[in-house]
């Protein structure tokens, strides 16, 4: 991902999309402010603690009660794995759609 694709080979359309929305967000980032940085900082330390604390709750209630059983087990990690994607996915859409359109 780091280097360009080698001259004269023609890129996957998905690969070439995904690329352009990866230097877009390197680009944002680059660009964002100290407090924005502070913010995405604050935001992935707040979710990776709230995981991890769900996680170990998950762990100890099976040693002292057994395991659930599976469907239950996947929404329980499930919900400790969320991390407000579908609120970001929300807010880009309607910045998209304000300005004109989605982003690609």
């Amino acid at each position: 991902l780091g280097e360009p694709p080698p001259a004269g080979v023609p890129l996957d359309p998905v690969v070439s999309l995904f690329l352009r929305r990866e230097q877009r967000e390197q680009q944002r980032e680059r660009n964002s402010s100290p407090a924005q940085r502070l913010r995405r900082f604050l935001r992935r330390k707040f979710f990776l603690f709230r995981r991890s604390a769900l996680m170990t709750l998950i762990a100890l209630r099976n040693l002292a009660l057994g395991r659930p059983e599976p469907q239950r087990l996947a929404q329980e990690v499930a919900f400790a794995s969320w991390r407000g994607e579908e609120e970001e996915g929300a807010r880009t859409e309607g910045e998209g759609a304000a300005r004109g359109g989605p982003e690609l």
